[in-house]
């Protein structure tokens, strides 16, 4: 049994070369759980997702969590990984989350995925490493606190402001597709209408109309300027008719 440890000791351990060996006793015991790849790579795909980890300055995560590795295949035969984030407690409470790297159905090279915000889309998606370090810092700190991110405030803004619109209310799907950018599914009218989010207006993503924007708990709500975009054909959930990119994983 791979004893688990604090994120800290964890740095300490690889910092002191303790999961250099490419052998797979050592790579179980840096925290490999599930892969797809050779035996022999793990140890080269932990040098590249150890990045993330090493980086982490958060008393809160350090001293608190403890990680697993999980290299993960797609049907296409397209490998990416994983680092895992679970409370040393047992009682995930929300807290757990999880950072995927060079996932090739993300739009950035790093995407962290909360269980308080939901596993179904991303929390926060950068292409570099530090810029994930300086969003894992926030989140550490609200975490601790146990205080709703700001993602998830937004989120309820968005779906308020559906609630309040006579011809969305038998909307469905809501779902966040781009930084402050959401969809929800027309049924009747088979189409998806999109929805903007910004806690300043005039920093607001491109289709915000500020003229119609509405501010709930903070959040300027506005829906997307239909005469900007070109809505494609949707099926009866909601859900493009094209092929999907990418592939299930195995």
């Amino acid at each position: 049994m791979r004893e688990e440890i604090s994120v800290r000791q964890w740095q300490e351990q690889f910092k002191a070369g303790f999961y250099d060996s490419p052998d797979i006793h050592t790579q179980c015991g840096a925290g490999w759980y599930d892969w797809f790849c050779q035996d022999k790579a793990l140890a080269g795909r932990l040098k590249k997702i150890a990045k993330v980890v090493m980086g982490i300055t958060s008393p809160f995560i350090l001293d608190n969590y403890y990680v697993w590795f999980k290299n993960n295949a797609l049907t296409t035969g397209q490998m990416y990984d994983d680092v895992r984030f679970e409370p040393l407690s047992g009682k995930r409470d929300g807290k757990y989350f999880l950072i995927t790297l060079d996932h090739p159905c993300q739009s950035g090279k790093w995407a962290l995925t909360t269980e308080r915000y939901g596993f179904g889309t991303p929390e926060f998606v950068c292409g570099n490493v530090r810029e994930m370090l300086r969003y894992i810092d926030k989140l550490g700190a609200e975490l601790e606190k146990e205080v709703p991110g700001p993602l998830i405030l937004e989120e309820k803004a968005v779906a308020e402001f559906i609630s309040s619109q006579p011809d969305l209310q038998h909307a469905a799907f809501l779902h966040r597709i781009s930084e402050h950018t959401y969809s929800v599914f027309t049924p009747k009218e088979n189409r998806k209408e999109f929805i903007h989010a910004a806690l300043n207006p005039d920093a607001a993503p491109v289709g915000f109309q500020k003229g119609q924007a509405v501010q709930i708990n903070g959040v300027y709500v506005s829906r997307h300027n239909h005469e900007a975009v070109a809505l494609p054909d949707f099926d009866h959930n909601g859900k493009k008719t094209p092929k999907k990119r990418g592939g299930k994983e195995r």
